[in-house]
C-alpha cells in the first residue's frame, strides 16, 4: 500500500548517532537536511493531496449508497462507516504521520547544523583568547 522508497525513508531512528555526529561537517549535514528536507516535502505533498480527496471521497461513497429513499443523516453515517472510506483515512492518517517523521528528522538535521555551527565559532572564538 505505502510507497517502498518512502518506507525506507522513515527510518525515525535519531537522524545520527553520536560517534558518527561528531565527525560529519557542516556540509555533509547541510547535504543529509536537504535531502531529508526534500523527502519531508514530497511527503507533505502527498498528505495534502489526500486532505483535498477527502471531500470527493466521501462524496463518491455517497452517491455509490444514495439509493434515493434515506435521508442525508442516515447516508453520512452509513458513508463514514463505509469500508472504502475508513480505508481511505487509514491512508490519509499514514501519509500524515509520515509527513510528520520526516519533518521531525529534517528539525533534526537542522538543530544538529545549528550546534555544530555554535561549536565551531566558540572553538574559534576560544583560538583567539591563547
Amino acid at each position: 500500500m505505502m510507497n517502498e522508497t518512502l518506507k525506507k525513508s522513515l527510518d525515525i531512528s535519531p537522524p545520527v548517532d553520536t560517534s558518527t555526529s561528531d565527525r560529519l561537517g557542516l556540509e555533509e549535514i547541510v547535504h543529509l537536511a536537504n535531502k531529508v528536507g526534500l523527502e519531508y516535502a514530497s511527503a507533505k505533498k502527498d498528505a495534502d493531496r489526500l486532505d483535498l480527496l477527502k471531500p470527493t471521497i466521501r462524496a463518491r461513497i455517497m452517491i455509490r449508497l444514495d439509493d434515493g429513499t434515506m435521508n442525508e443523516t442516515r447516508l453520512r453515517r452509513l458513508t463514514e462507516t463505509d469500508s472504502e472510506y475508513v480505508e481511505f483515512l487509514e491512508k490519509m492518517s499514514d501519509t500524515r504521520g509520515e509527513a510528520d517523521k520526516l519533518r521531525v528528522r529534517y528539525e533534526s538535521y537542522k538543530n544538529l547544523f545549528e550546534a555544530k555551527r555554535s561549536l565551531l565559532s566558540y572553538h574559534k572564538a576560544e583560538m583567539k583568547l591563547v
